[in-house]
């Protein structure tokens, strides 16, 4: 199998299966408990912590809870957010959220939570004149998403939390960087200073599924989604997942080290030479987001009068893994909400496939790639075409 479908999730380093299985194994104890203790568990927590709070720029002071997942950790800020606009207050997000974003939030709407959603441009990104006519002293809670899954696009959060800080200085600001966070360098102690909770998820950056957390910064109280035994500072109850978080903190080093040696860029080489291939082979292809910033590794594209869904099965067939879209819609037969939300139609969305590097990616997979969709869309003489 050729996987180029990296943003639904990524292959576990072989340093994380590694430490998972020893952790499974052998340190298999309650962390809690007092051989746990003894056996240096709580170190593996504090190691883990450190690593994710290296990979996303926060500092020490900055809090890291573990979570089953991003699912969770955006669940836990939606509903805090949600308790703090109980009265007169509001929230806002934006059209093109997560549907674990966006479904919460339309939970907590239908129970009378005013909510006010921000529209994107044409080219993905948040429309910001609209967001300075939408904020007032009165918003409580905002939730908008670092880069999105389908279209890889990095949103202009810092310059978002600029013009919410200015008008509602104690709004509580939620950023679901599950995509961005080992994909791109990201500090949040810089330019990313205002924003308040980050979520994340260990399986999109070659770590292991069922484990994410939440980082909530310094200062910021919050009360816990889950109550019970008191684990990680009476935030979030539970026995910690010891094996899980060993190998979230393996490959968050792993992706630091990665940084360092910026092979992100090789990744964006590969992305862009994907790219001038299939619009050299299909010259009315269409690439969303490709004037905005974007992670290195994604490209949404479509090839027009050819059906996306008829193009990932035989693509699959043949070996090669890509996605319609978001892996979380992947069984709807609706086309994606992200591409009309940019104003693109019906027959225009219906044609998107999402490519999805990696560090593992190659050269030679993506001209494959290319080379398949020719062959299949050689049978419609108008393909890419406009």
């Amino acid at each position: 199998m050729i996987y180029l479908d990296n943003n639904a999730t990524t292959k576990p380093f072989p340093e994380v299966v590694k430490i998972i299985t020893r952790f499974m194994t052998s340190r298999f104890w309650n962390a809690s408990s007092a051989y746990g203790q003894a056996d240096g568990l709580d170190g593996t927590v504090e190691s883990a912590k450190a690593a994710i709070r290296m990979l996303s720029g926060v500092g020490s002071e900055d809090e890291v809870v573990f979570t089953s997942g991003a699912t969770e950790s955006n669940v836990w800020a939606i509903t805090e957010g949600a308790r703090r606009a109980a009265g007169d207050g509001w929230v806002l997000s934006s059209q093109i959220e997560h549907p674990s974003v966006r479904e919460t939030l339309e939970h907590f709407q239908e129970q009378r939570l005013p909510v006010l959603w921000v529209r994107i441009t044409r080219e993905g990104v948040l429309d910001l004149d609209e967001l300075k006519e939408l904020v007032d002293p009165n918003l409580r809670f905002v939730s908008l998403m670092l880069a999105h899954n389908e279209t890889g696009v990095i949103q202009p959060l810092s310059e978002a939390a600029a013009i919410i800080r200015e008008c509602s200085p104690e709004c509580l600001i939620h950023t679901d960087a599950t995509q961005a966070l080992g994909k791109m360098p990201i500090s949040f102690s810089d330019d990313l200073n205002e924003v308040d909770l980050v979520s994340f998820s260990g399986h999109k950056f070659h770590g292991p599924k069922g484990i994410g957390g939440l980082i909530i910064r310094n200062g910021v109280l919050i009360e816990p989604l889950i109550r019970g035994g008191g684990q990680q500072n009476d935030l979030r109850s539970g026995t910690i997942n010891t094996p899980a978080i060993a190998g979230i903190g393996a490959a968050a080093n792993r992706c630091c080290e990665l940084f360092q040696k910026r092979h992100h860029e090789a990744v964006r080489a590969i992305r862009d030479h994907f790219e001038a291939h299939i619009s050299s082979v299909f010259p009315g292809a269409l690439i969303l987001g490709k004037q905005s910033p974007r992670l290195p590794n994604t490209s949404f594209f479509g090839i027009p009068w050819n059906d996306a869904d008829d193009l990932v099965l035989a693509l699959v067939a043949k070996g090669i893994a890509v996605s319609k879209g978001s892996s979380c819609s992947a069984q709807s037969i609706e086309p994606s909400r992200t591409a009309a939300q940019m104003g693109y139609s019906y027959e225009e969305a219906s044609s998107l496939i999402r490519f999805s590097a990696s560090c593992e990616t190659t050269f030679e997979e993506v001209n494959l790639l290319v080379e398949e969709l020719q062959d299949l869309c050689g049978q419609n003489r108008n393909c890419g075409k406009i």
